[in-house]
C-alpha cells in the first residue's frame, strides 16, 4: 500500500464527528480559565512589583501628594490619589495593587460578559483555537510587567479598561446590575478623562459604552438617557476636580501650558534641524552658532536631548508663550516639509520603527529626585525582584509585543473583523468606539509627541486585548475566516 492509499483509508476510518467534538469547547470554560489566570496574574504581579517601580515622574508626584502642592506639569489626579491612598511607600502599594486589578478583573469581566451574551444567543461553544488566542492575550507579558510602575500612562489604561469592561457587562443582567455596572463605568471614565491630557477627548468618547449597553429602550428614551449619562459624567468631573483640589493645590494650568510650549519648543528644532536653509534664510531670526548648536543636540526620539546644550535651549526657551508660538507658526509656513519629515520621524520612533532603544520599554526600582524621595520616606535603589523584572523584559524586546505598530496592526485588524463578525447584542457598537478611541489615542501622539516613551502608548494595549476577547469570544463567525458560516450551529 503506498502512501497516497494509506492517506485515503486513515481519511475514511476517521470518525470526523469526535473530532470535530475535540475541536470545539465550551466558551463558560474558557471563561473560568481565564478568571483563574487573571487570579494568578494579580498575585503574581504584587508579588513581583510590589510596592512598586518608582520613576523620576513619579518622586514628583509622590513629593506633590505629601506636600498637597502641585509643582510640576502633571496633572494633579494622580498626586491626589497617591496623597488619598497615604502617600509613600504605601500609596505605591496602593497603586500598583489598584492597576493590577483593574486591567486583569477588567479581562475577566468583559470575557465574562462575551461568553454569556453568546449563551444568550444560542451558541455556548467556540472553535478550542479561539479560545487558546483568549488566553495567550490575557498571558501578554508586557502588562505583567507595566502594572506594577507607578505611572500615570498605567493608571489611565487601568481605568480607561474597567471603564470599557463595566461598559460591556451593563449590556446583561437584571436593570439593578445593568445600571450599577453603567454608574461604575461613568465613574471610572470621569477619573480617566483627569488623569493624562489624552483622557480629554478619549474619556467622553467612551461613555458612549454604557450608554449603548442601556440602550434596548424605544427611541424617545434613548436620546433622553444619553443626555443622562453624559450629564453625570460631566458631574462626576467636575466633583472629581473639586476634591483634588481641596488635596493638591492648583499649579495654574501648568500642565497644559507647559505641554504646548514643549511640544512647539520641539517642532522649532526640528524644523531648523531639517530644513536645508542658512541660518539666515530661516522666517525667525537664529544665528549661525545656535543653528549649529540646536542641529547638534536635536535627536527625534524626545525633547530632553535638547536642554544638554545650554545655547540652543537658551534660544528655544527664552521667548514668550506668543513669541514661540509666533516662531513656530512662522517657521512651520515656510518649511511644511521639514516639519512633516520631523514628526514622521519622531512617530516612528515611538511605534518602534527605528528599534526599540530610544522608547525606554522598562522602568525598574526607586529612582528619581532624592530630595522627593527621601521626603517621602523611600529609599533610591533596586532589589532583586526589580532585577528579575528586567531580565524578563529585556528578553522580549526583540519581540513584536515591545512595539506599538504591532498593537497598532492589531487595531486595525480588529477593525476589519469587527466589520464582517457577527456580533451578540450592542457588543458591535461598543467595538467600534473602544475602536475609534484607541485610534484617537495613536493619532493624538501624531503632532504631540515630545519623547518617544513605551508608556506613552501603553493604554492601547489593554483597550486592544478586550476588542479582540469580544471577536475571539462573541464572534459566532470567526472574520478571520471567510468560508466558516455564521449559523447558529456553528461553533
Amino acid at each position: 500500500m503506498n502512501l497516497r492509499e494509506l492517506s485515503c483509508q486513515l481519511f475514511k476510518n476517521t470518525d470526523w464527528t469526535q473530532f470535530a467534538k475535540l475541536c470545539v469547547m465550551d466558551t463558560q470554560s474558557v471563561v473560568r480559565i481565564i478568571a483563574a489566570l487573571c487570579f494568578l496574574l494579580v498575585a503574581a504581579a504584587i508579588a513581583v512589583h510590589s510596592p512598586g517601580q518608582v520613576s523620576m515622574d513619579t518622586s514628583i508626584q509622590l513629593y506633590e501628594a505629601s506636600t498637597g502642592q502641585s509643582i510640576s506639569w502633571n496633572p494633579p489626579f494622580m498626586s491626589a490619589l497617591l496623597r488619598w491612598l497615604g502617600g509613600g511607600e504605601l500609596a505605591t502599594a496602593g497603586m500598583v495593587f489598584l492597576n493590577t486589578v483593574l486591567i486583569y478583573g477588567s479581562l475577566a469581566v468583559a470575557a465574562g460578559s462575551v461568553a454569556a451574551a453568546r449563551k444568550e444567543q444560542g451558541t455556548p461553544r467556540i472553535a478550542a483555537w479561539r479560545g487558546m488566542l483568549a488566553w495567550l492575550l490575557v498571558l501578554n507579558p508586557i502588562v505583567l510587567i507595566y502594572v506594577g510602575i507607578v505611572w500615570k500612562d498605567v493608571l489611565f489604561a487601568s481605568l480607561l479598561t474597567a471603564g470599557c469592561a463595566l461598559g460591556i457587562a451593563a449590556t446583561l443582567g437584571t436593570p439593578l446590575r445593568r445600571w450599577t455596572c453603567a454608574a461604575l463605568s461613568v465613574v471610572l471614565l470621569a477619573a480617566a478623562f483627569l488623569v493624562r491630557q489624552q483622557g480629554v477627548f478619549m474619556a467622553p468618547v467612551l461613555v458612549l459604552v454604557p450608554i449603548i449597553a442601556l440602550s434596548p429602550y424605544s427611541r424617545i428614551v434613548r436620546p433622553r438617557l444619553a443626555l443622562l449619562t453624559f450629564t453625570c459624567f460631566v458631574i462626576v468631573v467636575l466633583g472629581l476636580q473639586a476634591w483634588i483640589a481641596e488635596s493638591i493645590r492648583s499649579s495654574d494650568g501648568r500642565s497644559s501650558s507647559v505641554g504646548f510650549r514643549s511640544i512647539m519648543i520641539f517642532d522649532i528644532a526640528g524644523i531648523v534641524s531639517r530644513s536645508p536653509r542658512s541660518f539666515d534664510e530661516f522666517a525667525y531670526p537664529i544665528t549661525a552658532e545656535q543653528l549649529a548648536s540646536v542641529r547638534t543636540s536635536y535627536d527625534p526620539s524626545r525633547i530632553d536631548y535638547l536642554a544638554r546644550d545650554p545655547q540652543a535651549m537658551g534660544w528655544l526657551s527664552a521667548k514668550s508663550n506668543e513669541s514661540l508660538f509666533e516662531a513656530w507658526w512662522a517657521l512651520l509656513k515656510q518649511n511644511p516639509a521639514a516639519y512633516i519629515a520631523h514628526r514622521a520621524t519622531a512617530y516612528s520612533t515611538l511605534l518602534g520603527l527605528r528599534g526599540i532603544e530610544p522608547t525606554l520599554p522598562v522602568h525598574i526600582g526607586v529612582d528619581g529626585n532624592e530630595t522627593y524621595l527621601a521626603a517621602v520616606g523611600l529609599p533610591v535603589g533596586r532589589d532583586a525582584r526589580d532585577l528579575f523584572v528586567y531580565r524578563v523584559a529585556s528578553s522580549l524586546f526583540s519581540w513584536p509585543l515591545y512595539r506599538h505598530v504591532f498593537w497598532l496592526t492589531l487595531l486595525v485588524g480588529a477593525a476589519a473583523a469587527v466589520a464582517r463578525a457577527h456580533l451578540p447584542g450592542r457588543l458591535r457598537a461598543i467595538s467600534v468606539v473602544i475602536i475609534l478611541a484607541t485610534s484617537l489615542l495613536y493619532l493624538s501622539f501624531l503632532p504631540t509627541m515630545i519623547s518617544s516613551d513605551f508608556r506613552y502608548l501603553f493604554g492601547a494595549i489593554p483597550l486592544v486585548t478586550i476588542l479582540w476577547l469580544l471577536l475571539l469570544l462573541g464572534a459566532s463567525r470567526p472574520a478571520i475566516s471567510p468560508n466558516i458560516t455564521s449559523s447558529r450551529s456553528q461553533p
